[in-house]
């Protein structure tokens, strides 16, 4: 397991509270189906529910009819990085994956639920619900059985825009009390020993030969 791997709700939160778009993967014959959808979330004791809509006459629909085993996953925060010597990118970013089992919701005031869930990850304040909004809408519950989330912050990074050394201090994700010496680590990276990664095999001397 990855050091930045979290498995606690208050990290999962963290991540869920500033993703916009959940991706669903399903089981299509021999073949993977991944479609986007807006989402809304509930985390009771550790568990999470995931509530997302739309149109059961299309390919979702059928298919979460066929097998209502999903893999599902979130990203996020993603920021390329460069560390100052050749080659040794980096990638800032934040996920959530996980695996669940799909509903399709038919009682009319579980439906209206999970609709005010979607509606206030986006919006605050919006009108309620009603039964004749209901129209043809389709709504599901994703029962998540397994869930978690990863955070990954580069041990050094430099601003590729600029050219110039980040600096002062950062907040690391999912930990607002903890803090980041950007001083400290691009000084790391400065004089740290890169000497075996750019060592030629004998392979490519003779190539040069």
């Amino acid at each position: 397991m990855k050091a930045d791997t979290y498995f606690d709700h208050e990290h999962i939160n963290q991540v869920l509270d500033d993703m916009e778009v959940l991706v669903i993967g399903m089981h299509d014959g021999e073949s993977i189906y991944q479609t986007p959808v807006h989402f809304g979330y509930e985390e009771v004791d550790g568990q999470y529910t995931f509530w997302f809509h739309g149109d059961d006459s299309h390919t979702t629909g059928r298919l979460l009819a066929a097998d209502p085993h999903v893999g599902f996953e979130l990203d996020g925060g993603q920021e390329f990085l460069l560390v100052p010597k050749p080659f040794h990118y980096s990638a800032k970013f934040k996920s959530v994956i996980g695996q669940g089992i799909v509903t399709k919701v038919t009682d009319h005031q579980e439906m209206i639920h999970g609709l005010e869930v979607m509606t206030d990850h986006y919006i605050k304040n919006h009108p309620q619900y009603t039964d004749r909004m209901l129209g043809k809408v389709a709504v599901w519950r994703l029962d998540a059985n397994k869930i978690s989330a990863r955070i990954h912050i580069p041990a050094a990074i430099k601003d590729g825009s600029n050219d110039q050394k980040l600096t002062g201090s950062e907040t690391v994700y999912g930990d607002p009390n903890t803090k980041v010496d950007l001083d400290a680590l691009a000084s790391a990276s400065v004089n740290a020993d890169y000497s075996d990664v750019y060592k030629e095999n004998d392979e490519d001397k003779k190539d040069d030969k």
